[in-house]
């Protein structure tokens, strides 16, 4: 967003789908996006988007056909939409290369960076949601809530104690009453989020040779950096009367924990929070509809327009993220629990300095397996990690890693624009290194015990959530709350959980936006599709 419109004027306009009529549409199109304050470059990739999918609805339409130009503000949230009657034309099912193409649109299309596709009762409905601009930063916000909590707090500690029983007395209240807020969303946004995520895969068909070996790599990356993250590090967090526990009966535990993962019934999961089952049905659902396909399309556009309600909801609750920071933070604080932050301190450092080591040592192995200059390599990873780590935004280093990857990396087309969107989506190592880091840390500062199951258990839960964070407004902070549920460290830890989240954030986006260029480069050699003219060009 380049300005500060919260509204978009509401518009309507009835357009015929001929080649006039689609440049008209287009128009349209990037006007309000203009007037909605997107970045040119995002308008530009829109625009084209659209122009191919209506290209299409004109192609396969029986009849001469008119669209229907919207756009406005709906609970304080801007759309634009295109709507034209007829038979059923899903863009997702038309070829072989725009079923690709339509995957990533799917995958971008909750982060409001693509098309959404819809058809009921006979209109064809493509929609676009732009979330609402902030006037003042998220960033700044939440700095703001962290400064002025600690400035309460400190004012309450100096007053008298009844003082700070009456401020207690409503601060508490108020923190559990969000609280239970966060973990009524939490469960259905996981679910939801895992679930259509596979079935936004399109079809099993479609994925091939090249699909299936990103994506396993993709997925064991993320676990192997974890477990070595955790291998090395948590030595360094001694709670009390919590050491680890390497004993005999660490095995069994394992072993346990894992057979818990599978649910006894649909409902208790979501009763208790147990992530981990949640994260498992999600799995086994969004599979068995992927497989089963247009069998089930009634069921796969119940959960889209389910997850959609859920991720509006969450996005109207994350507006107010900062006076939930400054509530938990001020809560912690009149509990005289902050009085040694030390092993949260330590947490952070660790978890920064994890996410950048992984880059470092993530491109170093890609040099050597494919014989490259290493210091080559990382001049060419850097213009697109400094955007990220600028930003916190992997939606602003996208045009950036998809011309790195192609033009200088050597990856061949055909896995770049498969594998960026997906990997920007899903291929997050730094989130899954810092949310284990981070809460290291904040299981020495509660003194939770923290035995091989526990570890192991994190592990598993922090990469599952990194994997499942939906890419909205307030995502990050859902993953907290279950996070530290399924570690048993209390509920007042979240606010130190989004406070450090606010600077890590910016480590942990750029860790995997470099981890997944180095990754594309090892896949792109190993389906011999890497140009290494262009990547051993300086």
């Amino acid at each position: 967003m380049s300005n500060n419109k919260t509204t978009l004027p509401k518009q309507r306009k009835e357009v015929p789908l001929d080649e006039a009529g689609i440049d008209t549409l287009s128009h349209l199109l990037a006007g309000a996006l203009e007037q909605a304050g997107v970045n040119r470059k995002d308008i530009i990739r829109l625009r084209l988007a659209v122009e191919e999918i209506l290209g299409l609805w004109r192609s396969s339409a029986e009849k001469k056909t008119v669209c229907t130009f919207r756009c406005g503000t709906r609970l304080g949230r801007m759309y634009l939409e295109i709507t034209a009657p007829g038979r059923r034309i899903d863009p997702d099912e038309a070829t072989a290369d725009m079923a690709g193409q339509m995957l990533c649109s799917n995958l971008l299309a909750q982060a409001g960076l693509s098309p959404v596709y819809s058809y009921q009762d006979g209109i064809n409905r493509l929609a676009l949601y732009l979330s609402k601009p902030q006037k003042i930063s998220p960033l700044l916000q939440l700095l703001l809530a962290i400064l002025s909590a600690g400035t309460a707090g400190v004012v309450l500690l100096a007053l008298p104690a009844p003082v700070r029983e009456a401020a207690a007395g409503v601060v508490t209240p108020l923190f559990t009453a969000l609280m239970g807020i966060l973990q009524t969303l939490a469960s259905p946004m996981i679910f939801l989020s895992v679930c259509w995520g596979i079935i936004n895969i399109g079809d099993v068909h479609m994925l091939g040779r090249i699909g299936k070996l990103v994506l396993l790599r993709f997925l064991g990356a993320i676990f192997l950096l974890t477990a070595m993250t955790a291998a090395c590090l948590v030595w360094l967090f001694r709670p009390e009367g919590g050491a680890a526990s390497m004993g005999e009966n660490a095995a069994a535990q394992i072993y346990s924990m894992l057979l818990e993962i599978i649910p006894g019934n649909i409902v208790t999961p979501f009763l208790e929070g147990n992530s981990l089952q949640i994260i498992f049905m999600a799995i086994c659902a969004g599979l068995v509809l992927l497989v089963l396909g247009e069998k089930t399309s009634a069921l796969r556009a119940l959960l889209g327009q389910l997850n959609t309600a859920v991720q509006f909801m969450m996005e109207v609750v994350s507006r107010y993220i900062s006076l939930f920071v400054f509530v938990s933070l001020l809560s912690l604080m009149l509990s005289d629990a902050a009085s040694n932050l030390g092993g949260v301190v330590k947490g952070l450092l660790l978890g920064m300095a994890a996410c950048v080591a992984w880059p470092l040592l993530y491109a170093l192995w890609a040099c050597l397996r494919l014989r490259v200059s290493f210091p080559l390599v990382l001049r060419k990873l850097l213009p697109t990690y400094l955007i990220a780590l600028s930003t916190a935004s992997s939606s602003a280093a996208l045009s950036s890693n998809l011309e790195t990857c192609e033009r200088r990396l050597g990856v061949s087309g055909r896995i770049v624009h498969f594998a960026v969107p997906l990997g920007q989506v899903m291929f997050k190592t730094g989130g899954a290194v810092g949310f284990f880091v981070l809460a290291l840390g904040l299981a020495e500062f509660y003194g939770v015990a923290m035995p091989l199951s526990w570890i192991v258990t994190g592990v598993l839960t922090a990469g599952l959530l990194a994997i499942a964070a939906p890419p909205v407004p307030g995502g990050s902070l859902t993953c907290y709350t279950v996070l530290l549920a399924q570690l048993g460290i209390p509920d007042e830890a979240i606010g130190l959980a989004v406070a450090g989240n606010v600077i890590l954030d910016f480590f942990m986006t750029s860790c995997g936006i470099s981890c997944l260029q180095s990754e594309l480069m090892l896949s792109a050699n190993r389906l011999g599709m890497l140009d290494r003219g262009r990547l051993e060009k300086e």
